[in-house]
């Protein structure tokens, strides 16, 4: 599949008005886009090489503490996890975090076993819905997340 980048700005227009007295007047009108002939290239290629997830995600539903440094300290945000992979988990919190926040978790992959402390980074949110990406896992870490994950279904 082949995209055309070329860049053409709109032509103008023009518009006649009738004016009191039969004076009338024409204006001419040039569109402009928001977005610059280089915004639109580099859009194009984005759509040309798809965008997609170092690593599989995969449904799931467990509760999960988030702990944040704001100005007044430490806040303590509590939420759900939606889908998890190896690199990274979707979850709602209770509040919203800032794109580029780090937050340490704790969450239980399943009943009994034992918490997992992990730090991640905000890489997406709408609202109180989030992309972490984990920091940092240990080989442990790695292991049980990928172990949790190949009894999961992959995300649509």
């Amino acid at each position: 599949m082949t995209f055309d980048t070329s860049y053409e700005p709109p032509a103008p227009i023009f518009c006649n008005f009738e004016c009191l007295g039969g004076l009338s007047l024409t204006v001419r009108l040039r569109v402009q886009s928001s977005m610059s002939s280089s915004s639109l290239e580099k859009a194009l290629q984005a759509k040309q090489r798809g965008w997609q997830r170092r690593h599989e995600r995969y449904r799931t539903d467990f509760s999960l503490k988030g702990t944040v440094l704001r100005e007044n300290g430490y806040q303590e945000l509590r939420g759900r996890c939606g889908d998890i992979g190896r690199g990274g988990m979707g979850a709602v919190f209770t509040a919203e975090l800032a794109k580029g926040e780090v937050v340490s978790l704790e969450f239980r992959l399943s009943e009994g076993s034992n918490p997992l402390a992990v730090r991640s980074i905000v890489r997406y949110r709408r609202g109180f819905l989030h992309g972490l990406e984990f920091l940092g896992l240990t080989d442990e870490q790695q292991t049980q997340i990928r172990d949790f994950c190949a009894e999961l279904a992959p995300s649509a």
